[in-house]
């Protein structure tokens, strides 16, 4: 296998599972709230940050004007997601779950494929909510979503079709799969189990895949040093800060776990739509 479609070798998504089971362990459910803002802050939203520094290499931004555009465009497409959302939640909550698993196939994609990768994507996403949908469908409906029974009812069909996709493709795709492809699901399967739905979300996306994608990212940018990312991370992850806590006048008369729901979720949902859409195209320029 080529250093190029390695995946690192993460310590942190064991010990990020450790802490989630510890933190489900804890009275009550703020400290896993608690958690789950800390380490979506501190984890979680840096690997998106690195979208400017992206953007200029591979879409030339070279002068103010076509930064200031690249802004306008990116804050754009995340205000429609917004305001999809406030229309229609139910749709856009469906949508956030089905462009999340095809985001996350890129974990693998480059070994296993896009089949194989939208397998684990479906994977990820669909194993809580077949072990928990009494704990996820009222995650849904503080996202404003009413039908959210109705979404967790698919969840064990598109289960069964991630792991049939998957399962093909890491029993086909031997030369180029890591150990990783194997380990990680199976952790995945056994952490979606025991966690609460909130606790694995923890331990996948802050311990796993975002650290990940900064990993890669910042070696395809040449950051070598963690001084490096975090100069080149850090404006961009405060202004994300400041747009979220500026989004909390808006929500008040909600309760307040509804809040941070919202904040958090319907965020990332509106940055990922942006960020993928960054990705789709400077990955075939990365190859050249």
């Amino acid at each position: 296998m080529s250093a190029a479609t390695r995946p690192p070798a993460f310590w942190l998504f064991p010990a990020g599972l450790i802490i989630a089971m510890g933190v489900s362990a804890l009275p009550g459910q703020w400290p896993l709230y608690a958690v789950l803002a800390l380490s979506t802050a501190v984890l979680g939203l840096p690997h998106g940050s690195l979208d400017t520094a992206v953007a200029k290499r591979y879409l030339h931004l070279d002068g103010t004007g076509r930064l200031l555009g690249f802004f306008a465009g990116y804050m754009a497409l995340g205000a429609l997601v917004l305001a999809i959302w406030w229309a229609a939640p139910n749709a856009a909550l469906a949508a956030f779950l089905l462009y999340s698993a095809v985001h996350f196939a890129d974990d693998v994609a480059v070994r296993l494929g896009r089949i194989g990768g939208t397998g684990y994507g479906l994977w990820i996403l669909s194993l809580p909510v077949v072990f928990h949908p009494d704990q996820v469908i009222p995650l849904f409906e503080m996202l404003g979503a009413s039908q959210g029974a109705l979404i967790a009812a698919v969840a064990p069909w598109t289960l069964g079709l991630g792991g049939l996709l998957l399962g093909s493709a890491l029993l086909m795709r031997r030369e180029q799969r890591a150990l990783s492809d194997w380990r990680d699901p199976l952790l995945l399967v056994a952490g979606a189990a025991v966690l609460h739905p909130l606790a694995y979300f923890i331990a996948y996306w802050c311990f796993l895949h975002s650290p990940r994608h900064l990993e890669l990212a910042a070696r395809d940018l040449g950051l070598n040093t963690w001084g490096e990312r975090l100069r080149a991370t850090a404006p961009t992850t405060l202004a994300t800060y400041a747009l979220a806590i500026a989004a909390i006048p808006f929500l008040l008369g909600l309760p307040s776990d509804a809040v941070l729901m919202r904040v958090i979720f319907i965020g990332l949902a509106a940055l990922t739509v942006p960020h993928m859409l960054l990705e789709f195209i400077a990955s075939p320029r990365r190859q050249h």
